[in-house]
């Protein structure tokens, strides 16, 4: 990859996702809900080593219209796009760069008090969504009712349980009419 390649392809990815997100969360009606926060994030991060806060700009994601914000508020979303990872750590119990991502991401969240969502993308494959198994058990399990054991895997990340499953399912299982209701 050339130099700043990197950059643009991760940017090229948040586009995607927010694109994805918007339409989701609107149901099809809208594109433009969530789009990529100030410097990925990075704004967020320095402004609270200077013990500043911003609003709305922890994480990737960020809301652009006022439908989206109960959402930004109660999640932060981590984005990645890598040309390959493993997920043996679930197995083997060794550290990946997963690790790192979800030490990020739950790092932003924690700061706000929002929930950790970690969107990750292998190279020619679909992404990935993780989050805390206390996220399913008590909010999501309740209004969603049970995920098709097929459809996920539980683990451990550090010392978080989590949940993983392709992104694609979440859409499925995660009804946004209902989801609006329950971020008040």
């Amino acid at each position: 990859m050339r130099p700043g390649g990197g950059k643009l392809k991760g940017g090229a990815y948040e586009r995607k996702i927010c694109k994805w997100l918007s339409l989701w969360f609107t149901e099809n009606e809208r594109d433009d809900v969530f789009f990529r926060s100030a410097s990925s994030g990075a704004m967020a991060t320095q402004r609270f080593k200077k013990g500043k806060k911003t609003s709305g700009q922890q994480g990737d994601i960020t809301s652009t219209d006022i439908e989206g914000i109960r959402f930004i508020n109660k999640f932060s979303i981590e984005l990645k796009s890598y040309k390959d990872f493993s997920l043996d750590f679930l197995v083997y119990k060794n550290k990946s760069l997963i690790h790192d991502w979800w030490n990020q991401c739950k790092g932003d969240a924690e700061r706000e008090s929002k929930s950790p969502l970690l969107i990750i993308k292998k190279n020619s494959r679909p992404e990935i969504i993780i989050f805390r198994c206390f996220l399913y058990t008590q909010i999501f399990e309740e209004y969603f009712g049970f995920i098709e054991f097929e459809k996920y895997i539980k683990g451990f990340i550090n010392e978080d349980a989590v949940i993983i499953m392709k992104l694609s399912d979440f859409f499925e299982y995660i009804n946004p009419v209902a989801l609006k209701t329950i971020i008040k």
